[in-house]
């Protein structure tokens, strides 16, 4: 009576693949565990929100399904982020995971029709990135903590062009803006978006064509300009100072064309799934046939 006792109060470990375990708050979980923890492949879903969460809106509609790889109960390795509306499954995620946050490359896709792909890290974009917005307008370039910050590439909508220094998501520092409806060009410093100083040349002009831009710069009128443009470059200049690292145009154009197959926004699948995005994913074998067959080699 006393061994068995004694076994009763033994802490069960949970090892290897298990059926779906259902958690007393609501949520499921399907996949691998070790030591009762979630380690491996596995599937997680949030509990069901009631449609008294929904019209009080403390809860985002819909169910979040996580499918992809766990490491002592943290989302860790490859996996994605879905949001689950009755049949309807829509991609929020899919990439690395490093400890519970999106570390590493991914893509991302906003309620509001965003879309980034790039680097992570806790969780926020830093470093090169590429983000198409839901105007039409693209960036391409550096980023930290969640923000645009450092060298890149603002595509508008229109047609438009900002390239230059960016810092905490404005443009800041020397830059040069294409006005491609006027077929001009701006060069100057910028602070919070707005040119503080600035150079405008006609587009025509540098490429040596004879026939003028339908907007015509005026006349200067100035008695020196030299000096007056050089004063206000000098006022301005600690903008262009804010971001020491140095651009790597080879590394971010291989970037753009290593990457360019995200460019399109359509789904590939009618329902994207981890089979969809990882074709290879999928629970392991838990047995030794595997390595019993490289020791037979």
């Amino acid at each position: 009576m006393a061994n068995c006792r004694e076994r009763s109060t033994y802490p069960i470990c949970s090892s290897g693949r298990r059926a779906t375990f259902y958690y007393p708050g609501g949520g499921t979980y399907s996949g691998h565990w070790l030591c009762n923890k979630r380690h491996g492949w596995g599937i997680k879903t949030s509990p069901k929100r009631t449609s008294e969460d929904f019209a009080n809106k403390k809860v985002p509609n819909g169910q979040l399904v996580y499918e992809g790889e766990w490491f002592q109960n943290k989302r860790h390795g490859s996996g994605s982020m879905l949001r689950k509306h009755g049949p309807e499954l829509k991609l929020i995620y899919a990439g690395h995971w490093y400890e519970g946050e999106k570390c590493g490359e991914g893509k991302q896709i906003y309620p509001d029709g965003c879309v980034y792909f790039g680097k992570w890290q806790k969780s926020q974009r830093h470093g090169i990135g590429i983000q198409w917005y839901a105007t039409g307008d693209n960036y391409v370039g550096e980023w930290e903590s969640d923000l645009r910050h450092g060298l890149g590439v603002h595509i508008y909508a229109n047609g438009n062009r900002y390239e230059g220094h960016f810092a905490r998501g404005y443009k800041n520092g020397e830059g040069v803006f294409y006005h491609m409806h006027t077929g001009q060009i701006q060069k100057g410093m910028w602070e919070n978006d707005n040119a503080k100083t600035s150079l405008m040349q006609d587009e025509a002009m540098l490429r040596r064509n004879d026939k003028p831009t339908p907007y015509p710069i005026p006349v200067n009128c100035l008695k020196y300009p030299n000096e007056i443009i050089r004063e206000l470059f000098q006022r301005y200049k600690v903008f262009g100072d804010r971001i020491p690292r140095p651009f790597n145009d080879k590394m971010c154009l291989k970037f753009i064309h290593r990457n360019r197959e995200f460019a399109t926004l359509e789904q590939r699948f009618a329902s994207p799934t981890m089979v969809d995005l990882y074709p290879d994913a999928g629970f392991p074998c838990t047995c030794d046939c595997q390595q019993r067959s490289r020791n037979q080699k």
